[in-house]
């Protein structure tokens, strides 16, 4: 009996002397508390925009956005959470101040610019036509007259096709409007429309995957009338310091070939 006796006493000893210094002990630390001694920053990316951002099966964030967010903070010497949003959402919380960053693939216009502040061009957009492999190659104003052509309901190409269909209000009938980028491929690819626009890159992430298989550029990528343009970092108005700390890290990490080893892994060519 004298060891389980013994056992009680240190037990018992034990546990008053943790109840004595609990308040010693460490804390878990909130996953939203600012750290301490490196600065902290909040960066938001598009909800579902790959190959630039997604979520994989447990749903993390993952895409190049993230990636490069990613060599951006450590280059800073900052600690960053990661958070995605709709793209017209991004706008409205960096411009509000609830995010300090946001890799939103937001092009420069002079209404944004009296809201937000933008880093330096980090890669450059253009708008391409996809169709069914064989296709004849058509322009915009062609493809819209003879062709029904998917878009994403509120972007600057569904804003572009609205403009060509009001010259003749009966090519309306022609657009067909979706929700989301994997909306766009399923409408061209279940029949629901001929053809679908959208960003050049985001195309092209398609056209290598499986689901792209029959499927081709039509023309060539449009860049006018604000179908493209360079894309940039944005923060809200007057960060100006973080604006500027962010543009040399960019600098830096061009320079250093960061950037062109996180573009390898997720495009075929320079999107700079």
């Amino acid at each position: 009996m004298r060891i389980p006796a013994a056992h009680a006493v240190v037990t018992a000893v034990l546990s008053a002397a943790l109840l004595l210094t609990g308040l010693a002990l460490p804390q878990p630390v909130r996953a939203d508390a600012p750290p301490t001694g490196r600065p902290f920053l909040r960066v938001v990316v598009i909800d579902h925009s790959p190959p630039f951002s997604d979520r994989d099966a447990d749903g993390l964030l993952v895409g190049f956005n993230i990636d490069f967010g990613r060599e951006l903070c450590r280059s800073l010497g900052a600690v960053c959470s990661f958070d995605a949003a709709p793209f017209k959402q991004i706008i409205e919380d960096v411009a509000a101040g609830r995010f300090d960053i946001g890799f939103g693939n937001v092009l420069r216009t002079p209404d944004r610019e009296q809201r937000l502040l933008f880093s330096v061009p980090y890669w450059r957009s253009s708008t391409s036509l996809v169709g069914r492999r064989g296709m004849p190659e058509l322009s915009l104003d062609e493809a819209i007259r003879s062709r029904r052509i998917a878009t994403i309901r509120g972007s600057r190409q569904h804003a572009a096709l609205v403009r060509l269909a009001d010259a003749a209000p009966a090519l309306h009938a022609n657009l067909v409007p979706v929700s989301t980028l994997d909306d766009l491929w399923s409408a061209m690819r279940n029949g629901e429309s001929d053809m679908a626009i959208g960003p050049t890159l985001n195309v092209v992430h398609f056209l290598l995957s499986d689901a792209g298989d029959g499927f081709e550029t039509i023309g060539t990528p449009m860049s006018e009338n604000g179908l493209g343009g360079t894309v940039h970092i944005v923060f809200p108005p007057g960060q100006h310091e973080l604006k500027a700390s962010v543009d040399r890290a960019l600098t830096a990490l061009r320079n250093d070939g960061t950037y062109q080893r996180i573009n390898r892994q997720y495009f075929p060519f320079d999107i700079y």
